[in-house]
């Protein structure tokens, strides 16, 4: 008798992606401790379901999602910039730009990390952005309603 192989990485980090957008509604947290889904989250667990597994449109919710965050971070971002104040805007600039910095440098290195996995590389790395980017609205959302 064999004994069965492990799971590939790839296929492992893919059913997690997946298992974050299907369970957004159950499992996981929601968003920054809140008590329901972010519209966001809700909106990429119905495309991720919608799919079928098919990783072309999971890219698809996996894009709209991630811009979605992004879009949403930007909105975030202007609203602390303005509460902040003008003794806080230059260190809040500051902070900013050094987590687009690591923001970019972690793509880059996510990338490389998932760089042979063929189909779901783009899956995987593109979860990793998106979770960064909610992260990051979660904290600069705290932040703003810390002020």
């Amino acid at each position: 008798m064999t004994p069965k192989k492990p799971m590939p990485k790839p296929f492992a980090l893919t059913a997690l992606t997946l298992c974050f957008a299907a369970s957004t509604h159950a499992a996981e947290p929601h968003f920054c401790g809140r008590s329901t889904p972010h519209p966001i989250d809700q909106a990429l667990a119905v495309a991720s379901q919608r799919s079928g597994g098919v990783t072309v449109d999971l890219a698809d919710a996996q894009s709209a999602a991630f811009a979605a965050w992004d879009k949403e971070l930007n909105r975030v971002y202007a609203a602390l910039l303005k509460a902040a104040g003008p003794e806080r805007r230059d260190a809040l600039r500051s902070a900013q730009r050094a987590w687009l910095a690591y923001d970019k440098a972690q793509d880059l290195w996510v990338a490389t990390l998932h760089a042979d996995e063929g189909t779901s590389s783009a899956l995987n790395v593109g979860g990793a952005a998106l979770q960064r980017r909610r992260a990051r609205v979660c904290d600069l959302l705290n932040d703003l309603e810390g002020l």
